[in-house]
């Protein structure tokens, strides 16, 4: 399945010349770089309140893994709504404001900053807006993402549902240290079929060696600057960046190389498990 959308996407990135921005040595059969500035937003002069761009697959699909973010003006606040299935989301910009139940009340939200993770659980009430900051939502599932409004109540505010949302703040991420590497596993097990969401740190100063999957994955860039290789032999000096806000598709079975050069890098990775990693035999 996520063979067959990231599948999509790359056919067309490349037709809109979105791998040569950064550099034509990556091979686009199995890495596709798109950066920020290439993002196809829903409204081209970004004046709507809420602002949207699909980056995979197809949210109105039954069973496509898709891949938006959302992105959010000031001052603003959405009906209480929910949605048919789970959906799991990354706070990659600014800070936005969560509640539950079906009265909007701006006094009893939770903020919850860039970093944040969350899960919309499905047929539950919530809703979410800005004060004063702006914010911006990485989210991904499996459609379809259909937003079902309820009817909007007035209040007076009578608590939220605890089952409707789970918020794991920046700081209550629960990281797994590997040498240069540390992971957090936010949704799903990459070990096991099905969707997965992890978070990957690699410290500045370290590339992986050649390596493929068995998968198609997406990365968003969420810190840093990430560095993308294809082939088997690995060179820092032929590495592609992708900056922060960029987001790479990585295809299945390819073999490509990635890390780090003078910052410490992280990246929100998506994809369909298993999540295994296969060495490749370097070039010499």
């Amino acid at each position: 399945m996520v063979s067959r959308t990231v599948g999509i996407f790359a056919f067309v990135a490349a037709a809109l010349g979105c791998f040569t921005a950064y550099g034509a040595e990556l091979d686009p059969k199995v890495i596709v770089i798109t950066a920020p500035d290439q993002f196809k937003w829903r409204d081209p002069t970004d004046q709507a309140s809420t602002n949207q761009v699909i980056l995979q697959g197809d949210p109105n699909k039954e069973g496509s893994l898709y891949i938006n973010i959302n992105k959010f003006k000031s001052g603003r606040f959405g009906n209480a709504h929910y949605h048919p299935k789970d959906r799991f989301i990354t706070v990659i910009a600014g800070a936005a404001w969560r509640g539950t139940g079906p009265v909007v009340d701006p006094a009893h939200a939770t903020r919850v900053p860039k970093g944040t993770f969350m899960v919309d659980h499905a047929n539950k009430l919530h809703w979410d807006g800005t004060k004063e900051e702006t914010g911006a939502y990485l989210i991904t599932g499996i459609g379809p993402a259909t937003n079902i409004e309820a009817p909007k109540v007035n209040g007076p505010w009578a608590g939220g549902d605890p089952s409707a949302a789970t918020i794991k703040l920046p700081d209550q991420i629960v990281w797994k240290e590997n040498g240069p590497n540390r992971t957090a596993v936010l949704a799903g097990d990459p070990d096991k079929p099905g969707l997965y969401v992890t978070m990957f740190h690699r410290r500045k100063g370290n590339f992986g060696r050649p390596h493929t999957h068995p998968n198609d994955r997406f990365l968003y860039v969420l810190d840093g600057t990430w560095w993308a290789g294809t082939g088997n032999k690995v060179d820092p000096n032929l590495a592609v960046p992708a900056k922060a806000g960029s987001s790479l598709s990585v295809f299945a079975k390819g073999a490509h190389w990635d890390g780090t050069k003078d910052e410490d890098v992280t990246v929100v990775l998506i994809g369909e498990g298993p999540a295994t990693s296969t060495l490749v035999e370097e070039a010499k």
